[in-house]
């Protein structure tokens, strides 16, 4: 089993952004001399939700502070992104790398509809999905085209470029991950031979969406040997937090979670359209408790408890990663950060989770 770090750490203020920014350089080093595979960046704007907000200048920064670890990106909001843009920083940032980079790749945010806003972007999905679709088959080719000019027609893109320079290091090009969960997303990451990422779910929704990720590419006719690659990188979010007992973990990410909570749905109610808070609140069911405002926040927060998170002693640690293991789920992401966790708490977690339980499954 592969594991990598997932950065999402919150910075409660402008005062405190400088800080937050600069512990995750001392997260990643650790990550990396614990033997963690990958470390993945991810992307939000604006409200301290990500405290580094655009992961493409912590990549550089951290090229020069690594040297065996993955940076990966969990994702890249495609909705907000030109293709060509990402193509040339992605190309230089895996030379910078030595080819270290994974470039994933996603529709971007549904419930933080104001990063769109920004960007002068709408929040239509399908639409979206379809122009990833596209901007990554344009991305692919333009590096396939191994220096040489390309012309590209599309729906949404209808570009011509002299050749992409400079060349990456990975050939054709740097690891292109897609994240997503639905039908639609996971077929075209299967027939374009793109391994994938699956948010935070329970272990049976997330083995019956790897089980079909696998039978589009059988479909799609790539080798078993193809098939088994994929499935070896495709990963699953967690967040964890491993402590001396199971009562010491469960209070440690107690207030944090409470924070984190009612920063995201203070700041959504505050910066997204209102047509979009009012769909929101009419979302109040139970799969909705963690992020919908009608409930209170012990009910979010216990609901987020339940779903898609690990925490205690290594002992139960380890036993809920060894449920992972048996249901051949062969990757997975880690979020140490919860929300704005003291960072003392969150590394002796990640040190505790890489000497102790990174082995007993390798």
């Amino acid at each position: 089993m592969q594991f990598g770090t997932f950065h999402l750490p919150l910075s409660p203020s402008p005062e405190e952004d400088y800080r937050v920014i600069n512990q995750q350089f001392d997260c990643i080093e650790l990550a990396e001399n614990l033997g963690f595979e990958c470390a993945w960046l991810t992307e939000h704007n604006f409200t301290g939700e990500d405290a580094y907000g655009d992961p493409i200048p912590l990549a550089a920064a951290l090229a020069q502070r690594t040297k065996k670890i993955r940076i990966g990106f969990a994702i890249l909001q495609m909705a907000i992104h030109h293709p060509t843009r990402i193509l040339l920083q992605t190309s230089l940032l895996d030379n910078l790398l030595n080819g270290r980079l994974t470039v994933g790749i996603g529709r971007g945010s549904k419930f933080n509809e104001f990063e769109y806003v920004a960007f002068g972007v709408d929040g239509d999905e399908t639409e979206h999905r379809e122009r990833m679709f596209e901007g990554v088959d344009y991305m692919k080719k333009a590096w396939q085209a191994n220096g040489e000019p390309l012309n590209y027609n599309g729906n949404f893109f209808n570009l011509s470029i002299p050749g992409v320079r400079p060349k990456p290091v990975q050939t054709p090009h740097p690891l292109i991950q897609m994240s997503g969960s639905s039908n639609e997303t996971l077929a075209w990451a299967a027939i374009n031979n793109c391994p994938i990422m699956l948010p935070r779910m329970g272990i049976e929704i997330a083995v019956e969406r790897l089980n079909f990720y696998k039978e589009q590419m059988e479909s799609a006719g790539h080798s078993e040997q193809s098939v088994q690659n994929n499935l070896n990188i495709s990963t699953l979010q967690r967040s964890i937090h491993v402590a001396e007992t199971d009562e010491e973990a469960y209070e440690n990410v107690q207030e944090p979670t409470h924070r984190l909570r009612k920063h995201l749905l203070t700041t959504r109610a505050k910066f997204n359209p209102e047509e979009s808070n009012q769909e929101e609140k009419a979302k109040g069911h139970d799969s909705q408790k963690w992020s919908s405002p009608v409930f209170t926040p012990d009910e979010g927060v216990a609901d987020y408890l339940q779903r898609g998170v690990i925490y205690g002693s290594v002992k139960t640690v380890k036993e809920k990663i060894d449920e992972l293991d048996k249901k051949d789920i062969r990757s997975l992401m880690a979020c140490f950060d919860w929300g704005d966790m003291d960072q003392v708490k969150v590394q002796e977690s990640m040190k505790k989770f890489g000497k102790e339980i990174i082995p007993a499954f390798q």
